[in-house]
């Protein structure tokens, strides 16, 4: 089914980024720099080292289990992945760390 990394995707990783928003929502919100700009970073950095990694042909994707659509030559859903595990990432740091470290 072409939705299926898509659907597990989401499935594992949307109620971890909804609990951390639940329970610390004022606490992202405050510190939304410190969230947001490593995630961008870090999340174009994996996806440009996947681009590359794909095009030398070290990872494949069946063609079954994905959408079909693409940034570059990088599957939709691996770009979500890369933005979704840094956000949890960033998220889990800055909700874990005294308040005085925080930005």
């Amino acid at each position: 089914m072409k939705t299926n990394y898509l659907f597990h995707l989401l499935g594992w990783m949307l109620p971890v980024v909804i609990l951390q928003w639940a329970i610390g929502w004022r606490i992202l919100v405050r510190n939304a720099r410190a969230v947001f700009l490593p995630v961008v970073a870090i999340g174009l950095y994996f996806v440009v080292a996947d681009a590359l990694a794909i095009a030398e042909g070290i990872w494949l994707f069946d063609a079954n289990q994905i959408l079909g659509i693409h940034v570059g030559v990088v599957p939709l859903e691996e770009v979500i992945f890369f933005f979704l595990t840094s956000l949890l990432v960033s998220q889990s740091l800055v909700l874990f760390l005294p308040e005085e470290l925080r930005a």
